[in-house]
């Protein structure tokens, strides 16, 4: 069964050994967000009280580095495979063109 939103972003946030003060510290200080974040709303999001905003969810799948499939659980799958295979041929070129 596939994890909600909520599980992931705990799960995420504690693989990478981070406190909910140094997540929101770090998203803040990192991303210009219109509605900067605060423990209550990661807490609230980790509970599946809320949702965060698409701009939240954003800011999260490109901090953690996954996809927004992934992040709200349509997949287990962190980063698709196309998107590897597009990042391994861009770097293919890019070493081409040295």
């Amino acid at each position: 069964m596939l994890k909600g939103i909520g599980t992931r972003i705990k799960d995420l946030r504690e693989e990478h050994e981070l406190t909910m003060d140094m997540l929101v510290q770090d998203i803040n200080s990192r991303y210009e967000l219109e509605n900067p974040l605060n423990k209550g709303m990661v807490s609230r999001w980790e509970r599946d009280i809320n949702n965060p905003s698409i701009d939240n969810a954003r800011c999260l799948c490109d901090y953690f580095n996954v996809s927004l499939d992934y992040l709200i659980g349509n997949t287990d799958v962190r980063t698709p495979v196309r998107l590897m295979t597009y990042a391994k041929k861009f770097q293919e070129m890019k070493g081409t063109n040295k």
